[in-house]
C-alpha cells in the first residue's frame, strides 16, 4: 500500500521515498520484495535525489544473500550517481548478507565448501574494495568475520592492518584477536590485546577478549599461559572468568596431557562460584580421557549428576572414551558399557561418535562379539552412521585372520543403508597384509570390485599389491594387473609408483627379474615417471643375486 502510494505521490520527499523503499521490501517472498522495492526506486530517481540513508535501504532492500551483492552494488552505484553518498551502513548490509548465509549454512551442518567459499571471499573482497574510504568498524569486523569463516584468516588480518578504519571497538578487536592468533600465534595475540586494551586507551577490556586468548592457548596447548592467565581474571588483573573462561582452561591443560593440573583448576573454578556447564563437565572428561584417569573422569560423571547439570550425548562419549586405556582389564568393559547404557535412559539419542567410541572401546577389550552387537543395535536402531563405524569392527576382524566375517558385517552395513566406500577396504587389506595374508587381501579386493562395485583407486591398488608381494603371490599381482588395471580407465589412472614398486619388489623376491624389468618398463609408461624406488629394489635384489652366485 505504501508502495502504491508512492508509485502515484509526485511530491513526496526523499525520507518518504525511503521509507517506501523498507515497506516494499516487506513483501511475502525475496524475489517479490527485491523487485517491489526496484520498482519504487526506478520511480524515485525520476523525482528526487537520493540521500545516504537511500543507498542503505537500496542494500537492505534488495540484497539478501550472497548471490544478491552484485546486483545490489550495481543499484546503489545508480543512486551515488544520482547524487545519494556511499556510507558504511549500506556496505555492512552487503557484507552482513553474505555473514548470515554463512552462517545458516554452518548451522545446518553443511560441509565446508572450498569453491563456494572462495566466491563468497571473492565478493566481499569487492564491497570491501569499492567502499574503501567509507568503512568503519562494523563493516570491518564483518568481513573479517567473513573471512575467517571461509578459513582466510590471513585475508581478515591483511584488511586490517590497511589501516583503512583508524579507530577500533571492542567488537572489532574480539574478532582481530581471533584472526590474530590463528595467523600468527598467541603470542601475536596477546601483544595486540596489551595494546588495545592499555590504561587510557579507549578499550576496556572484557571477557570475551580475553577468553579469545585462552582459547588460542588450548589451541596452541600452552597449559603454562593459559593457567597464568586464569589466575590473573581471578585475582581481578584480567577481566573476570565465565563458564567459558573455565571451560577454555581445562581443556588447555587436557591438551598438554596435564590431567592433574586440569582437575585443580577445576576446583579452584568453582570455589570462585563459577557455575559448572555440561561444557566445563566435558572439558575435565576430556582431560581424563586422555590421560586414562577413569576414577576421576567417574567421579566427575556423578558429580554433574548430582548438580543436576544436564548431561549430553558428548558427555557420555567422553565418559566412554576415558575407559579405552583401561578396557583390557578385567570388569572395566562391562562398567563402560553400562554407563553407555545410561545414556538410553536419560533418554539421550546416540550419535555416530558414541557409536564410534563403543566400538573402539570393544576393540581394545577384546571383544569384537560385543563390538559387532553394539553395531547391529545401532544399525537397527537408525542411528545415522557412516563407513567408518563399519570398518572398526571389521579391521578388528580382519586382525584375526576372520575376512569373510569381516565382509559380512560391511554386507550388513550396506543392507542398512550405509555407503560402502573403497576406505573400508583400503584399511581391511592394510591391516590383513601384516598378517602376510595374500589370499585374505585378494578376497577383500575382489568383493570390492565385483560385489561391491567399487573401482579401485590409487590406494587400494599400492595396499593389494604390497600384501600380495609380502605373500609372494607374483602371480595374482600380474593377473590383477593384466584383468583390472589395464582394462580400466580408472584403475589405470590410479596406477602408482608405489604400486610398480611393490610388484617389482615381489617379482624379484620369487627370482624372477626378467618379468620384474618388464613390469619396471611398463610401469614407467603407465605412470609416465621414472619409478626410482622400483628401479633401486630390481637393482639391489640383482646386486644380493649376483653375490649369492659368487659365494
Amino acid at each position: 500500500m505504501v508502495r502504491d502510494r508512492a508509485l502515484g505521490d509526485p511530491g513526496m520527499t526523499t525520507r518518504a521515498w525511503n521509507f517506501a523503499i523498507r515497506a516494499a521490501a516487506r513483501a511475502e517472498t525475496e524475489a517479490d520484495g527485491k523487485r517491489r522495492a526496484r520498482e519504487v526506486w526506478d520511480a524515485m530517481r525520476l523525482e528526487t535525489r537520493p540521500s545516504a540513508y537511500t543507498v542503505s535501504e537500496l542494500a537492505r532492500a534488495l540484497c539478501r544473500r550472497r548471490s544478491d551483492v552484485r546486483e545490489a552494488m550495481g543499484v546503489m552505484r545508480e543512486a551515488v550517481s544520482s547524487g545519494g553518498t556511499m556510507n558504511s551502513f549500506a556496505l555492512d548490509a552487503l557484507i552482513t548478507a553474505c555473514a548470515r548465509e554463512l552462517r545458516e549454512e554452518r548451522a545446518k551442518g553443511r560441509l565446508k565448501d572450498e569453491k563456494r567459499d572462495a566466491e563468497t571471499v571473492e565478493i566481499v573482497m569487492e564491497v570491501w574494495k569499492s567502499g574503501r574510504g567509507y568503512h568503519n568498524e562494523v563493516s570491518l569486523a564483518n568481513a573479517m568475520r567473513v573471512f575467517r569463516l571461509c578459513g582466510r584468516e590471513d585475508l581478515a588480518m591483511t584488511i586490517f592492518k590497511e589501516n583503512e578504519v583508524k579507530t577500533v571497538d571492542a567488537r572489532l578487536l574480539k574478532i582481530a584477536l581471533q584472526c590474530c592468533a590463528g595467523v600468527e600465534g598467541l603470542a601475536s595475540a596477546e601483544k595486540m590485546y596489551r595494546e588495545a586494551t592499555a590504561i587510557g586507551g579507549d578499550i576496556v577490556a572484557e571477557t570475551g577478549h580475553a577468553n579469545t586468548l585462552l582459547y588460542a592457548a588450548k589451541d596452541e596447548g600452552d597449559h603454562a599461559f593459559a593457567t597464568k592467565f586464569f589466575d590473573d581474571m581471578l585475582a581481578g588483573v584480567e577481566p573476570p572468568p565465565d563458564e567459558s573462561s573455565l571451560s577454555l582452561v581445562i581443556l588447555a591443560c587436557a591438551k598438554a596431557k596435564e590431567p592433574d593440573l586440569a582437575m585443580k583448576y577445576f576446583e579452584r573454578g568453582g570455589d570462585a562460584g563459577i557455575k559448572y556447564t555440561d561444557s566445563t563437565i566435558d572439558a575435565l572428561l576430556r582431560a581424563c580421557s586422555k590421560s586414562g584417569r577413569i576414577i576421576d573422569a567417574l567421579s566427575v560423571f556423578m558429580d554433574a549428576i548430582e548438580q543436576g547439570i544436564k548431561v549430553t550425548e558428548r558427555t557420555i562419549t567422553l565418559l566412554v572414551e576415558s575407559y579405552e586405556h583401561v578396557a583390557s582389564q578385567p570388569d572395566q568393559l562391562a562398567q563402560a558399557l553400562t554407563f553407555a547404557d545410561m545414556g538410553a535412559f536419560l533418554n539421550i539419542e546416540p550419535s555416530e561418535r558414541m557409536i564410534k567410541a563403543l566400538l573402539r572401546l570393544c576393540v581394545a577389550g577384546d571383544d569384537i562379539d560385543r563390538g559387532r552387537l553394539e553395531l547391529r543395535k545401532a544399525l537397527e536402531r537408525g542411528v545415522p552412521m557412516t563407513c567408518t563405524s563399519v570398518t572398526i569392527i571389521a579391521e578388528a576382524l580382519v586382525s584375526r585372520g576372520n575376512v569373510e566375517e569381516a565382509l559380512d558385517i560391511i554386507r550388513f552395513g550396506r543392507e542398512r543403508g550405509i555407503k560402502i566406500n573403497p576406505g573400508a577396504f583400503i584399511q581391511t587389506i592394510s591391516v590383513i597384509k601384516v598378517r602376510n595374508d595374500g589370499a585374505g587381501a585378494l578376497t577383500l579386493y575382489k568383493a570390492a570390485r565385483g560385489e561391491f562395485g567399487l573401482s579401485p583407486n590409487e590406494r587400494m591398488l599400492e595396499e593389494l599389491f604390497d600384501a600380495l608381494g609380502r605373500a609372494g603371490m607374483w602371480k595374482d599381482a600380474l593377473r590383477v594387473l593384466s584383468d583390472d588395471v589395464l582394462v580400466d580407465d580408472g584403475a589405470l589412472k590410479s596406477f602408482s609408483e608405489p604400486a610398480v614398486a611393490h610388484l617389482v619388489r615381489a617379482l624379484c623376491e620369487a627370482g624372477e627379474f626378467e618379468q620384474a624389468v618388464a613390469a619396471l618398463d611398463m610401469g614407467r609408461l603407465l605412470t609416465g615417471t621414472p619409478n626410482d624406488l622400483a628401479s633401486r629394489r630390481l637393482e639391489r635384489a640383482k646386486q644380493r643375486a649376483k653375490k649369492a652366485l659368487a659365494e
